[in-house]
């Protein structure tokens, strides 16, 4: 089986790409430079893959017209990838990480099993192929629940949770949660899924809903399966290609529902998440994230960006950030030059 990784990058610093960008408007917090930030620590991730992942078949580099200029893209197991080879020429260009993710599949060459990184994402500790798939399938978990977090945040606005729901409810027009789970029931109300989320899944079977409620998705990299992302673009293609619009709109849909329809029609090996964690960059989280990085159990370690980190926080944590991971990495991998 060949498993292909893709990861997404973007140097918002590049001022060309500025330039580009500031043709266009989304809303004040689409436009935030935190969402394009760039931490330094991309070399790290590949650093990471060869220590922890040699196994891998081949990776793709997405950008829009942007190279790092260390990385050795003569590699044979690395490509990289524009927006404009994959992504249909109606959607660009586009500055929407949703707009990228839901046209991964149509990367020239890529396999049929894939995991999909953002750069925030790294492997922390070794890992076998049986980490992302087993028995051909995504090694996912249905983590069900009744009470969804608020949509609305007087900072952000509109927030990840009504997209969370919007693609909860797409999903409901094409699948019945009752024969679903007629089909597999030990994978959505099994005891792998500890009390917590299996209590709430027997809680929504007991009231007989026909419809999915709503997913706990952790914000780590996800596995995929080539052939699902098509068949989902097939069967929905409006909402999808409603979704691809230039920056982040509110009703759209993102690539949870991608992974919503690997749960839905049972393509997946259900699996106890375990060894994935995700912490906020910040001034209390320095410690925590030195710890879970040098932690053996953490398998995967997102270090996730906010609107919380200003620019002088930003100034400050960067240096911090790149010794941790010198001191863990401190060999050039073989992808760079």
């Amino acid at each position: 089986m060949k498993i292909d990784y893709v990861i997404y990058w973007c140097d918002g610093s590049d001022e060309e790409w500025q330039k580009k960008k500031a043709q266009y408007r989304g809303t004040s917090f689409q436009n935030n430079t935190v969402r394009f930030r760039d931490w330094g620590i991309l070399k790290f991730w590949f650093r990471a893959v060869e220590q922890f992942s040699p196994w891998v078949n081949h990776i793709y580099v997405i950008t829009d017209n942007q190279k790092p200029n260390w990385l050795d893209f003569s590699h044979p197991k690395l490509s990289h990838v524009d927006h404009k080879d994959f992504i249909p020429h109606q959607y660009l260009p586009t500055f929407n990480s949703h707009t990228i993710e839901l046209n991964i599949h149509r990367i020239k060459g890529l396999s049929e099993h894939f995991v999909v990184f953002n750069d925030d994402m790294f492997i922390n500790s070794p890992i076998s192929p049986e980490y992302y798939f087993h028995n051909g399938l995504p090694c996912d978990a249905t983590l069900e629940h009744v009470f969804n977090g608020r949509c609305y945040d007087e900072h952000e606005e509109w927030g990840i949770n009504i997209i969370e729901y919007c693609c909860t409810h797409v999903l409901n027009a094409h699948f019945d949660r009752k024969i679903t789970i007629r089909e597999n029931w030990k994978a959505w109300l099994g005891g792998y899924l500890g009390f917590k989320y299996q209590f709430q899944a027997w809680l929504i079977t007991l009231f007989g809903r026909h419809e999915f409620q709503h997913f706990y998705t952790p914000h780590n990299e996800k596995a995929f399966l080539k052939t699902v992302c098509e068949e989902a673009w097939e069967k929905e293609s409006v909402m999808l290609g409603k979704s691809c619009t230039r920056f982040r709109e509110n009703i759209s849909l993102s690539n949870y529902f991608l992974r919503y329809w690997h749960l839905a029609s049972n393509r997946f090996c259900p699996t106890k998440f375990q060894g994935k964690y995700v912490l906020q960059i910040g001034h209390d989280e320095i410690d925590k994230i030195k710890q879970k990085m040098f932690d053996g159990g953490c398998k995967s370690l997102c270090l996730n960006d906010s609107i919380d980190c200003d620019d002088n926080s930003f100034n400050i944590l960067q240096p911090q950030l790149i010794k941790l991971f010198d001191e863990k990495f401190p060999q050039k991998s073989c992808f760079e030059i």
